[in-house]
């Protein structure tokens, strides 16, 4: 314990040398806004931080595929939440702060699912749909490229718009971890009686994965980069940010899809 606090009195010393800009995209449970207050698991975990590194986060709201090119673009300093890819590491420095774990979703239970996503790409009769911008590895990416290019895809801003696209037959089913579109069922009024029909499944070629942040290489500086780097690595490691997910979501909700990294 007082090896702990003593790293954080020292984070807190030192502190980023400027305001830190993160852009955030609603998706469920994680992040949320009302009005232009933001809330959910990880705006919570910025502020916890921003208290304990003596950083200042300033977050305001993008639709998700802005917020990518901002990223790539060198326009944000964090991108988070995020899944690990290898094509983001010229761009941002990343840090895994949870293990999740992406599946098949249907709304129907009749119809036999896919095990595989080289399955679903093979069934001609298969459509898609899928949050743009989102990622869960080469298989994931490979496969989305593959039905784009057949006209197979349908790529929605969100979470919620991919479950409205499920509930009017436009796709079959949708790939993503099950507890980001439960959550985003959750907080949509009109999505909530959905929730009875979700069917999840596991696909072969996605296990578990990390998920977490990225430190923008073009914006930040190498000091900014190396407190947010011990900041958010103490909060996972210490089980704060598996905590937050606990606090957030109902009971026993979480298996299968997300783990402490």
């Amino acid at each position: 314990m007082c090896a702990i606090a003593g790293l954080t009195a020292a984070w807190a010393e030192a502190g980023c040398q400027r305001s830190i800009d993160v852009p955030m995209a609603p998706i469920g449970l994680s992040v949320s806004f009302d009005g232009e207050r933001a809330g959910g698991i990880y705006p919570t975990l910025l502020r916890e931080l921003a208290a304990s590194a003596g950083c200042e986060f300033q977050i305001r709201r993008v639709p998700r595929a802005r917020l990518l090119k901002m990223f790539e673009a060198g326009e944000a300093d964090l991108l988070i939440p995020a899944s690990a890819s290898p094509a983001r590491e010229q761009d941002g420095e990343f840090v895994p702060l949870i293990q999740v774990r992406a599946s098949l979703l249907m709304l129907s239970r009749e119809r036999p699912a896919p095990r595989s996503l080289a399955e679903l790409v093979a069934r001609s009769d298969y459509r898609l749909a899928v949050v743009r911008g989102f990622s869960f590895g080469t298989a994931y990416d490979g496969a989305v490229a593959t039905l784009r290019e057949q006209k197979r895809l349908v790529e929605e801003a969100d979470a919620a718009g991919v479950a409205r696209a499920l509930r009017l037959g436009i796709a079959q089913a949708s790939v993503m971890t099950a507890s980001i579109f439960v959550s985003t069922l959750i907080t949509e009024p009109d999505l909530a009686p959905l929730l009875k029909q979700v069917r999840s499944e596991p696909l072969e070629e996605l296990g578990w994965s990390e998920s977490g942040v990225y430190l923008s290489r073009l914006r930040l500086s190498e000091a900014d980069r190396r407190t947010l780097r011990q900041a958010f690595g103490q909060a996972a490691k210490t089980g704060r940010v598996w905590q937050l997910f606990n606090d957030s979501y109902p009971p026993g909700s979480l298996g299968g899809s997300i783990r402490p990294n």
